[in-house]
């Protein structure tokens, strides 16, 4: 019998036991109709991938728990069912996220990729989330907000034209203005060529850049003075992949919070979870034990 971990996001779900990774496709969230059970499934399947046949501990970050504490509490029970009776941890990713980033202790985690969210916890355990609205009504600062800023410049003055359709293909127009999730990973798959473009010298697409660290950095210190009492942020995703050009004014706008680097990931996160039950996440964690 081992120990599981995983990290359940609404596009993938991954497991690991030991150094062994498996993987399958996400679920919708826990807080969609029937969002428990699109989640046993996503799990189910990336625990098989992971080749373990018996599970003694299990612990997982899911999309929805924060939203849909009932729910969450609905898959620890039936987790802890499917399992045999295994002692079970479910809290939300964007915890798994903080406390992997954050070696468990207080403080802010920004989480930029496709999408953008900041979690803050508190010393007392106060949880603050800002952000994290979808493309429709926020994840200022994202990669999908990164994207349809350079599609729409593309579209209206022809910059970046031509970067544009290298990666999109010919039908990039049909984008402009685009702000839906269904065309998220899409327009977020141009920050790289963002980043290339700033490193080439271009001045526009360092102040793109600049101006996406600036909201990450407005929506970090709103989650901060939510809670209180932190003094640290650390930022996780996919666009730390553009390096200082992100995070040197980031951290420079964040001040007086301290700068730290992540030292761990959601798996980590869920882990430590799983390890310790004295930490300041613990009101938000759904607990079964053997």
């Amino acid at each position: 019998m081992t120990d599981v971990v995983l990290d359940l996001g609404k596009t993938r779900c991954r497991a690991r036991s030991g150094g062994a990774i498996g993987e399958a496709v996400g679920a919708p969230g826990l807080s969609t109709p029937a969002g428990a059970g699109a989640a046993l499934a996503s799990i189910q399947q990336a625990v098989t991938a992971t080749g373990v046949t018996s599970v003694r501990r299990l612990a997982v970050g899911a999309a929805g728990a924060l939203t849909d504490p009932d729910a969450a509490q609905h898959l620890a029970e039936r987790l802890h069912t499917t399992y045999a009776g295994a002692s079970v941890a479910v809290t939300s990713d964007a915890v798994t996220a903080h406390a992997g980033a954050l070696g468990g202790t207080a403080g802010v985690v920004v989480v930029a990729g496709t999408g953008a969210v900041a979690v803050a916890v508190g010393p007392n355990g106060a949880v603050a989330v800002v952000d994290g609205l979808g493309p429709v009504d926020g994840d200022v600062g994202s990669g999908a907000w990164i994207g349809t800023a350079m599609i729409t410049e593309a579209a209206h003055s022809g910059r970046w034209a031509d970067v544009v359709r290298r990666r999109l293909g010919d039908t990039w127009r049909e984008l402009a203005g685009d702000r839906s999730y269904e065309h998220a990973r899409r327009r977020a798959s141009l920050v790289p060529d963002l980043g290339a473009l700033a490193a080439d010298g271009d001045a526009a697409a360092a102040a793109l850049i600049a101006s996406a660290a600036s909201a990450l950095a407005r929506t970090a210190t709103e989650a901060a003075d939510e809670v209180g009492g932190v003094d640290s942020v650390a930022v996780v995703g996919g666009l730390t992949g553009l390096g200082s050009a992100l995070l040197a004014p980031m951290a420079e706008a964040v001040r007086p919070l301290r700068w730290r680097a992540a030292s761990g990931s959601a798996l980590d996160g869920a882990q430590l979870l799983l390890d310790r039950h004295d930490l300041p996440h613990e009101r938000h964690v759904h607990r079964l034990r053997r």
